[in-house]
């Protein structure tokens, strides 16, 4: 390796050609970088033409071509932008030079600096940019720009400083020193025995940070031979940059999440890494194409030809439930190799929505879901296709899927509308529902708007409406789903009085609202009684898929997320509090069996603290209770005491999740 404090000069004269791989990304910079530049420039050049060196960065490259009578070649390897934008702002001093009248300076820079005078073809250009620059590159540099390059950063980029010189006083060939001599760089040239790719991950070059996708690009074509990179760069790389943009990073975290890895967003690269050192690089890039075109899918349903998977695609998309993508991305692949049938692959897709959705619904936290999903194919992969979908089931089934009477509590008491994604998830929820009435002609939902029936600012004839507590019944349900639907009239409804908001609803195309011409008054009852109408209409598009072969006492490894305890449902988090809970029951209704327990389970519970109790906690009734059991002993205890004191045994019960 060759490192020395050099100037552009120096760098590009003499018959000399610098080749950017196809690997590396296109021309990024914009006006930050391009006004650091021009300022560190403006500020080398006073009006008596004194001169000072500025250091702006590096430039490394590896020679590629010794042939001592044609041109000297240099892979790029860092520094792309920074050598791509002082040539471009050479061929405008170039191109003011020969404005200004100065012939002889313009080929003076041409000559010298842009161009390899005497060769032909490609080595005639001293700088070669990677993709879909080249070709514009060369054009700036051959002064032959067409409209077809008005939206390529590289003619922005010309224009910038094209303007720039418009407004200068100084004359041009003082700015052509500035440039050549003055910006000082560091040349780092390696020798064919350094590894280019252990030199890349070190520089801390200024300029665009690289994304994690641009460092996995330059690992895996710095590992295939020279002569396949193009057509390894063009055939599986460039379509998966295409297709996916700015999603490329969070595909291949996706795909490496896909196998049980834990990958933070700023480890992709690392992970990727480790994983694709022990693998045929060449291989491994085409595997990543394939779930490529898959994440693509995912991301734009409309990509998919079958339209049933499409269907499913798009509710999942637009819940926007990317969490499921890691499990879904080698689902995707499993069907592709046909290990699953289309209605196999079609009942996963709508279980993955299914238990995403009444999750949401039931206001369950999704943070364990990244971690579930990440793990969840490796669960299934050693089944067969039907034993997997089974499996599938039994697996959510335990972590924390809601039972439909959770779903009907929510509906009925939880709020569906509200502020950032809620909304649009709450007339995804709406729009499924007026799909379930089954219209024989399909109905344009995209630009139906949410409409509150009991608007959310009362006027007097809504207070009216709502009767003597209209204040409590503004406040619990005005963002439950019995009061919200679907309409084009928003605008229109406003604040109106439920009477004539149901001669709009009484010509709606949606099914959601007709009904609602049958109410006569719009109050309490009538928002419960319509809550129950759209459960019915909720059960057929998310129908419970629990398996009954999936016991509920199996609480080993598991934790609590709700008790059901007489007529009441409670949420819990802990063990403890299913204890605390039902002993509070006992307490409250069984007041005498109670007082027994106190006399004959006093390690268990007892007025006082008991110093032998391992780790005695206080209960609201200022009693005392041991909470240092296991899941099973207390799932157990609890259900012999709330049946030992005369309670129903059906009428209690713990919903747990595996995490």
């Amino acid at each position: 390796m060759k490192a020395n404090e050099t100037n552009l000069q120096e760098i590009i004269e003499g018959s000399k050609q610098y080749i950017i791989p196809m690997f590396q990304r296109t021309y990024s910079w914009d006006q930050k970088q391009w006004l650091t530049l021009w300022e560190d420039l403006m500020e080398l050049i006073d009006e008596a033409q004194q001169y000072e060196n500025h250091f702006i960065g590096s430039i490394v490259s590896i020679p590629v071509n010794a042939n001592p009578t044609g041109v000297q070649q240099f892979v790029v390897i860092d520094g792309q932008q920074r050598l791509t934008t002082l040539l471009v702002l050479l061929s405008v001093i170039r191109d003011k030079a020969e404005e200004d009248g100065l012939p002889e300076l313009a080929a003076e820079i041409n000559e010298t600096m842009l161009v390899n005078r005497f060769k032909k073809g490609e080595e005639y250009f001293k700088l070669l940019p990677t993709q879909v620059d080249k070709d514009v590159f060369k054009r700036i540099i051959k002064n032959e720009i067409t409209e077809v390059d008005q939206n390529s950063g590289l003619l922005k980029c010309y224009d910038y400083f094209k303007n720039k010189l418009d407004d200068l006083t100084i004359d041009v060939e003082q700015l052509k020193n500035g440039v050549l001599h003055n910006l000082s760089l560091v040349s780092i040239v390696l020798s064919p025995d350094d590894n280019p790719y252990l030199v890349f991950e070190s520089l801390n070059a200024k300029g665009q940070p690289l994304t994690e996708a641009d460092l996995i690009r330059n690992y895996l074509f710095m590992r295939i031979e020279p002569s396949e990179q193009e057509e390894m760069y063009k055939g599986y790389w460039l379509p998966m940059q295409t297709n996916l943009g700015d999603s490329l990073t969070e595909f291949i975290r996706h795909f490496l999440m896909g196998v049980n890895l834990n990958v933070k967003k700023k480890d992709v690269y690392v992970k990727l890494k480790q994983q694709a050192d022990k693998a045929n690089v060449i291989d491994y890039l085409k595997e990543l194409a394939v779930f490529a075109t898959y994440y693509d899918k995912l991301l734009h349903p409309e990509k998919e030809s079958n339209e049933k998977i499409q269907y499913y695609l798009k509710r999942i998309q637009q819940f926007e439930a990317r969490t499921a993508f890691p499990f879904l991305l080698y689902v995707y692949r499993d069907f592709d190799v046909k290990k699953y049938s289309l209605a196999q692959f079609i009942e996963i897709l709508s279980i993955i929505d299914n238990f995403i959705v009444r999750r949401y619904v039931c206001n369950i936290e999704s943070k364990p879901l990244n971690k579930m999903f990440g793990s969840l194919y490796n669960q299934l992969k050693p089944y067969s296709a039907a034993d997997s979908i089974q499996e599938l089931k039994a697996f959510l089934q335990v972590r924390g899927y809601p039972k439909d009477t959770e779903v009907l509590h929510e509906l009925k008491h939880s709020p569906l509308y509200g502020g950032g994604d809620k909304r649009e998830k709450c007339k995804f929820i709406l729009s499924v529902l007026e799909e379930t009435y089954g219209h024989k002609e399909k109905v344009d939902l995209s630009k139906a708007t949410l409409e509150h029936i009991m608007p959310q600012t009362l006027t007097e004839a809504w207070k009216k409406e709502l009767g003597a507590n209209f204040e409590d019944v503004h406040e619990k349900y005005l963002h439950v789903i019995g009061n919200l639907t679907l309409t084009g009239y928003n605008s229109e409804l406003s604040n109106e009085p439920f009477e004539t908001k149901k001669k709009y609803y009484s010509k709606s195309n949606f099914e959601l609202n007709k009904d609602l011409v049958n109410y006569s008054t719009w109050d309490e009852q009538a928002i419960n009684n319509r809550v129950e109408k759209l459960y019915e209409c909720f059960m057929v598009a998310w129908p419970y898929f629990g398996l009954d072969s999936v016991k509920g006492n199996d609480v080993t490894g598991s934790s609590p997320r709700l008790l059901f305890i007489g007529d009441e449902t409670i949420k819990v988090k802990v063990w403890r509090e299913v204890l605390e809970h039902t002993v509070m029951f006992i307490y409250k209704y069984k007041p005498s069996y109670y007082q027994e327990l106190l006399q004959t389970r006093s390690l268990l519970i007892s007025v006082e603290k008991n110093n032998e109790m391992r780790s005695a906690k206080q209960l609201p009734n200022g009693h005392f209770i041991e909470a240092n059991f296991s899941a099973k002993s207390i799932y157990t205890t609890c259900k012999k005491l709330f049946i030992d004191a005369g309670f129903d045994a059906n009428t209690w019960g713990v919903e747990v999740e595996v995490k």
